[in-house]
């Protein structure tokens, strides 16, 4: 029985150094990492899918210049969204890419560390023979250690058993994890293909927004016809105001003239009434302001009320109107996206929607109206609180 439990020493010496090594990786995994930015891509792949549908909506409706501002607008805004894509699916899948290589390191690490003790275990059965655990059971000295030769055998060779299994695991593993590696490896290298792709689409957008914008102040017929078109626009906005119907309020907005806070904060680009062209000596009129806001800041509203209208109104782009009840209504146009919905109570400071494109960069256009008619919105808003 000594020889035996010599010889099994000797041979589970082996098994027990490598069970002091760490786990297999084919067994037990390293985690994924969280992946990069999935609710920021959500929001991102939310926003595309809508402009996606403004967008084609608008190639389909009635030619105009109002139509043709509003749509490369969103164009533009559309691109931008599918950049912002691109560089968080890219972002992603680098992340994974980077947790695909060290798992695979970690994988190679193990296997190689297998191996000389996979040699070394190999030699010590070749040297018992073919029958190297028979051999083993049949050295017991005593018949009545025959049992305890028996477990230490069965032993040995469910050790040697895993061991291998263990070994084949980790070499498939491998395998997997380098093809995993190859794949992510290609989608890197094509999702920065797109997103050069995009960035190119996205300049070409922004040049043949500003080429529209240019000739609408520079010629002197399609400046000419763009008035027309804004005309247009502003009866049909006051007609839909004059149908809207009149909110009660406990206090009516116009205790507050002059003391409302501002819908954004930033200056004034476009102010309220008559506008010269600077070289066809022709006027428009401005029934609101345009306040300069960077994208996607919170557009608020500036008193109580309740929406009654937030949709897209030629001329206006995504408008939002609030009654704030005596026939004082404030409307929110350009907006890159609104928050409410008609038939829903604000109050003052609650984000109404988010900031858009304006014909001269991002920015909110605002108006204030009593009974349907503009009135100058500094003359409503706090002087000091811009």
């Amino acid at each position: 029985m000594r020889r035996l439990a010599l010889l099994l020493g000797l041979a589970l010496l082996a098994p027990a150094r490598a069970g002091g090594q760490s786990s297999s990786p084919s067994a037990e995994p390293s985690p994924q990492p969280a992946p990069v930015g999935d609710e920021r891509l959500r929001k991102v792949q939310e926003r595309r899918a809508t402009l996606e549908r403004e967008v084609a909506r608008l190639r389909v409706e009635e030619k105009s210049l109002l139509g043709a501002v509003e749509r490369l607008e969103l164009e533009v805004r559309l691109g931008g969204e599918r950049l912002r894509e691109s560089q968080l699916l890219l972002q992603r899948t680098n992340a994974q890419l980077d947790a695909t290589l060290k798992r695979s390191r970690q994988i190679e690490a193990q296997v190689e560390a297998e191996r000389p003790l996979l040699r070394a275990r190999a030699r010590d059965l070749y040297k018992l023979g073919d029958v190297s655990y028979m051999r083993l059971l049949l050295s017991v000295e005593r018949p009545a250690d025959f049992l305890n030769g028996y477990r230490y055998v069965t032993a040995l060779a469910r050790r040697d058993n895993q061991r291998i299994a263990a070994f084949r695991s980790d070499l498939v593993a491998l395998a997997t994890t380098r093809q995993e590696l190859e794949t992510k490896t290609t989608e890197a290298v094509a999702l920065r293909s797109d997103l050069q792709r995009t960035q190119r689409q996205l300049e070409a957008d922004r040049s043949r927004k500003t080429e529209l914008l240019t000739s609408l102040v520079e010629k002197k017929e399609t400046n000419a016809a763009y008035v027309q078109e804004l005309q247009d626009a502003e009866r049909r906005l006051q007609g839909m105001i004059a149908g809207l119907g009149d909110t009660d309020v406990a206090v009516p907005a116009a205790v507050f003239k002059g003391a409302l806070p501002w819908p954004v904060k930033g200056r004034v680009r476009i102010p309220f009434g008559l506008r010269k062209h600077p070289r066809f000596d022709t006027y428009t009129v401005q029934n609101g302001v345009e306040i300069a806001a960077p994208a996607d800041a919170p557009a608020t509203a500036v008193y109580d009320g309740i929406v009654v209208f937030a949709d897209r109104f030629k001329g206006y782009g995504l408008l939002v109107v609030v009654d704030h009840g005596g026939k004082h209504h404030t409307l929110y146009g350009h907006l890159s996206a609104a928050t409410v919905q008609p038939g829903q109570k604000v109050s003052a400071g609650d984000t109404v929607g988010l900031v858009g494109g304006g014909l001269e960069g991002p920015g909110l256009y605002f108006e204030v109206r009593f009974q349907g008619k503009p009135e100058d919105p500094l003359d409503w808003l706090k002087k000091d609180d811009r």
